[in-house]
C-alpha cells in the first residue's frame, strides 16, 4: 500500500552525461499525489532525459528515483515493469503505430497491460477516444489525422490503461498556437476528471500556464527555481525573465 503522505515521484541528486557532456547535474524533484508539475527549459537542457530516467529507459549515472515509493532501477526488471504499468507516457511525436487504426493503437496498448477481452478493450477505446473528442476518427489511420488529432489520440492511448501517473514529453511541439491551447486545455480537463499525477516537460509557457500546479526551470542540469508560474515569472534572473518574455 502506498503512503499518500509521500511524494508520488521523488528524485534526488540525479546525474546523467552523454559522451562527456553533463546533461543532469544533481537534479532534485518532488511531485505530490494529484499534482501536475511542469519542467520548463530550452531545448537540450535535459527535460526529456529526466522523463526517460523516471520510466527506466535511461540509467542515471548517480542519484535515486522513487515512483510510488518504489525505487526505479532498470536492472530490476520485475519492479520496473510494475512501475511502468502505472505510468502513461505521451511521447513528443505521438508515436502512434502507422499500421494500426486509432482504435487499434489504443486496444493494443491496453491489452499489453491488462488481461481483458477484445470487446472490453474496444469499449474502453471508444470511451477514451470520445473523452478526447475523437469519436468520429476511431477507425482512421494515423496518416489521416491532423497534428492536433494525433496528439489527442496519443493522449487517449496514454490514459486508457488508467495510470496513476502520466508523463508528457513536449505535448504541444509542432502544433499551431490555437491547437496548442486546445491540447493544453484538454490535458488539464483530463487531469481534473481522472485525478492523476503528472509531469509535463515543455518550453511552451502558455501550455505550462494552463496545465501546471507548480513548475520548475531546468538550467545547467538542475532545477534552479520551482514554484507557481507567477512566482517563476518574478524571479530576478535574466535567463528566466527572458524565457518568460519570449513566451508572452
Amino acid at each position: 500500500m502506498n503512503d499518500k503522505s509521500l511524494p508520488a515521484i521523488y528524485i534526488t541528486n540525479l546525474e546523467k552525461e552523454f559522451y562527456g557532456h553533463r546533461v543532469l547535474s544533481g537534479l532534485n524533484l518532488s511531485v505530490s499525489e494529484g499534482e501536475t508539475f511542469t519542467i520548463l527549459g530550452k531545448s537540450g537542457t535535459g527535460k526529456s532525459v529526466t522523463l526517460k530516467c523516471i520510466v527506466g529507459l535511461l540509467l542515471p549515472d548517480k542519484g535515486e528515483i522513487f515512483v510510488k515509493s518504489k525505487p526505479v532501477n532498470p536492472k530490476d526488471h520485475k519492479t520496473i515493469n510494475e512501475i511502468r504499468k502505472g505510468i502513461g507516457f505521451l511521447f513528443q511525436g505521438g508515436a502512434l503505430y502507422d499500421s494500426m487504426s486509432v482504435r487499434e493503437n489504443l486496444t493494443f496498448n491496453l491489452r499489453r497491460h491488462r488481461k481483458i477481452s477484445i470487446d472490453e478493450a474496444n469499449e474502453k477505446a471508444e470511451h477514451y477516444l470520445t473523452l478526447v473528442g475523437l469519436a468520429n476518427a476511431m477507425d482512421k489511420m494515423p496518416s489521416e489525422l491532423s497534428g492536433g488529432m494525433s496528439k489527442r489520440a496519443a493522449l487517449a492511448r496514454a490514459l486508457i490503461t488508467e495510470p496513476e501517473i502520466v508523463l508528457y514529453d513536449e505535448p504541444t511541439t509542432g502544433l499551431d498556437p490555437i491547437t496548442s491551447v486546445e491540447i493544453s486545455r484538454l490535458i488539464s480537463e483530463m487531469h481534473n476528471q481522472l485525478k492523476v499525477t503528472a509531469i509535463v516537460v515543455t518550453h511552451d509557457i502558455l501550455c505550462a500556464s494552463i496545465v501546471s500546479n507548480r513548475a520548475g526551470v531546468l538550467d545547467g542540469g538542475v532545477l534552479k527555481y520551482t514554484g507557481t508560474l507567477n512566482e517563476l515569472a518574478a524571479v530576478d534572473d535574466p535567463d528566466v525573465a527572458g524565457f518568460f518574455k519570449r513566451a508572452f
